[in-house]
């Protein structure tokens, strides 16, 4: 703040100039205009908690603490070699898996293996990898690839109960709806390509050994490896 003398003739004066206004003195009083959410939980900040140390006067606690942890890194690396080796069966065991189904209406659902450790069954399950297109399937299936396989897409409601003949009108008007409130990028929408309902059916039918190869290399089957009660 500075002060300015008068230049009149009367008994000298001090002008005071105005303070200078500053960015923050721009802002409304009130605040920021802010969505109110209700009831809605609100997520709270992860903080780091510091945890009080256990009292361990004679080590027997330290002791049990390092075998646990000493035992955990022994589970992680057997873990890991176990998938692996599962991985491994499956991969083995699919070319029979599709030779023995071939033409079959009643597939098996599961190969046996066996071993002087007890049986080993490699499941495949009527489930598959989604894919975000169906390019990899074209040069297999060519002009038949709508025949076993279908886009799928959720935009906030389930696409796959929408009906066909209606679904580009009906998804045209929502996004007509949302531009005219100018809220397009509140729309988000997850697509992907999936088998039709009936694919797990028709390609052991329809399709033959080698093509189901092809076709696991691109969308693969679900599988998993079963031991217990196997014995």
């Amino acid at each position: 703040m500075r002060y300015t003398p008068s230049t009149q003739s009367t008994p000298s004066t001090a002008v005071m100039d105005p303070p200078d206004r500053r960015p923050q003195d721009e802002c409304p009083p009130q605040g920021l205009k802010k969505v109110n959410f209700g009831g809605i939980t609100k997520k709270k900040e992860d903080t780091k908690t510091a945890h009080p140390v256990v009292p361990d006067p004679n080590g027997e606690l330290a002791i049990i603490a390092a075998r646990i942890r000493q035992r955990v890194d022994e589970f992680d690396a057997l873990e890991a070699s176990l998938e692996t080796d599962k991985k491994e069966l499956r991969c083995l065991v699919t070319p029979f898996y599709f030779t023995n189904s071939h033409g079959k209406a009643d597939v098996a659902s599961s190969v046996s293996v066996k071993s002087a450790g007890g049986e080993v069954l490699v499941t495949f399950q009527n489930r598959y990898k989604q894919l975000p297109d169906e390019r990899p399937l074209v040069p297999l299936l060519g002009e038949h690839v709508a025949s076993y396989f279908k886009q799928s897409f959720e935009l906030k409601i389930d696409g796959d109960k929408l009906p066909i003949d209606g679904a580009d009108e009906l998804l045209a008007k929502l996004q007509a709806l949302f531009a005219e409130y100018n809220a397009t990028d509140a729309l988000s929408v997850k697509e992907c390509v999936k088998p039709q309902s009936d694919f797990h059916a028709k390609r052991h039918l329809l399709l033959t050994a080698e093509q189901n190869m092809a076709i696991d290399e691109a969308c693969p089957i679900v599988a998993m490896i079963k031991t217990k009660g196997r014995k």
